[in-house]
């Protein structure tokens, strides 16, 4: 692996990409971003029959990625040759695809609608090309729109979405088996659509329900009922699935600025982003501060994510699998020197976070205090590294907070001295 050193004085010597990066990365572009992943927070899933909140477009996006990377290595091993860099592409296009254009329409619905009228399914996609330049720039609609439509990497996104949701159909059973006409009809439908994609490498192995590939998605997906800030009253569900996108774009945004000539690299921090927490399905959400509290918990937190990784995922699939996955692990010794970056972007995602909660209407001041202000005195210490054009969303957050918490005082001020004045005049 390139060290931080010789990327930048490559970027140096060749000619970096600061102006192009810089347009990527307006305030604008940042703050569009930030909408998405509320948009796809907000947007509930499987809204024809019973159903929670659980299920979200955020969680989803989540474990598409997770399935995308695993089919890709498995094509990969198998001859076909991969440009990984267009997945982080593809999740944003299919984001904005979801929040902006299709929502929780079926494409098959879609299908039939556009069909009596002869309407052409490219006007979709040109769609969401327009709806992306209007919620960032062109520049940004450019960059994540080239090269992916019709290529093979959209094509096994696509086979990964639907064995999503086949994970998703098998957690959610218990609410509609007692009719079990909807659930045949839904099971059938998405075997059908999973049909189509056989041909990929890995296909056929991920879909089948009692194989090891999916019992692993099924783990990684209980993520989504797993809380962050459990014990604050947030408004808006926050799940550790849901936070694992979060953090991989705001990695990758990171990593298209700091390591600015090196977009495989940026697609890297990317996956490392999407996996970095799912030990958390067996350990569970510690929260930092007991983590940091205690003498040696940290360590010994460390050691046991890697037992229990070894334990549910190393040793359950091929060996090609396993070894694909560890090169995308935060904890391997290839990867330390990416540790300040990721915690960069961890932290970003807790930025989002509880500016979710802000803008929903919560004033808890936890929220500002313990995230978004504790963020702030980390990258006042340089403990982590967060490239100045990514530093700017999260002074948006940090003015956000403070600007909610001032006014939600001034308001409480206000009410309580005309209320006094109303009392005292009767």
């Amino acid at each position: 692996m390139l060290n931080k050193k010789f990327l930048n004085l490559r970027a140096f010597w060749c000619g970096s990409n600061k102006k192009a990066i810089k347009k990527l990365l307006r305030i604008k572009n940042l703050k569009g971003l930030n909408e998405l992943f509320k948009r796809l927070n907000c947007l509930r899933r499987w809204t024809s029959i019973t159903s929670d909140s659980r299920y979200n477009e955020l969680d989803k996006q989540t474990l598409n990625s997770v399935i995308a990377y695993m089919l890709a290595s498995y094509s990969e091993n198998h001859g076909y040759t991969i440009k990984w860099e267009l997945f982080p592409k593809i999740t944003l296009y299919r984001s904005f695809q979801k929040t902006y254009v299709n929502y929780d329409t079926k494409e098959h619905t879609i299908e039939e609608i556009c069909a009596l009228k002869t309407i052409p399914l490219s006007a979709f996609d040109t769609a969401v090309q327009e709806f992306i330049e209007e919620c960032t720039n062109k520049e940004f609609s450019d960059f994540i729109t080239e090269d992916i439509l019709g290529s093979f990497e959209m094509t096994i996104y696509k086979a990964a979405t639907k064995i999503a949701t086949l994970v998703e159909l098998q957690e959610i059973s218990h609410l509609i088996i007692k009719d079990s006409e909807i659930y045949t009809r839904k099971l059938l439908e998405i075997l059908e659509s999973i049909e189509e994609f056989k041909y990929i490498p890995g296909v056929t192995e991920f879909s089948h329900m009692d194989g090891n590939y999916f019992k692993l998605f099924s783990e990684i997906s209980k993520l989504r009922n797993q809380n962050r800030w459990a014990v604050q009253p947030y408004l808006i569900n926050c799940s550790v699935l849901g936070h694992l996108f979060d953090t991989a774009i705001f990695a990758y945004l990171i990593g298209m600025e700091y390591f600015e000539d090196n977009e495989r690299l940026a697609t890297k921090m990317f996956f490392v982003g999407i996996f970095h927490d799912i030990a958390e399905r067996w350990t569970n959400d510690i929260p930092s501060p007991i983590k940091n509290k205690i003498k040696g918990f940290r360590d010994a937190i460390n050691e046991y994510e890697q037992i229990v990784l070894e334990e549910n995922v190393y040793s359950r699939l091929p060996k090609f699998m396993g070894e694909a996955i560890r090169t995308i692990m935060i904890e391997e010794p290839s990867n330390a020197f990416l540790h300040k970056f990721m915690k960069g972007a961890d932290y970003l995602s807790a930025d989002a976070e509880c500016w979710r909660q802000y803008d929903a209407g919560s004033r808890d001041t936890y929220f500002f205090t313990s995230a978004i202000m504790g963020f702030q005195m980390h990258l006042w210490k340089k403990d982590y590294i967060l490239p100045k054009h990514c530093q700017k969303l999260h002074k948006y957050y940090f003015r956000y907070a403070r600007k909610s918490i001032r006014w939600s005082i001034i308001h409480c001020t206000i009410y309580y001295v005309l209320n006094y004045a109303f009392q005292a005049k009767n």
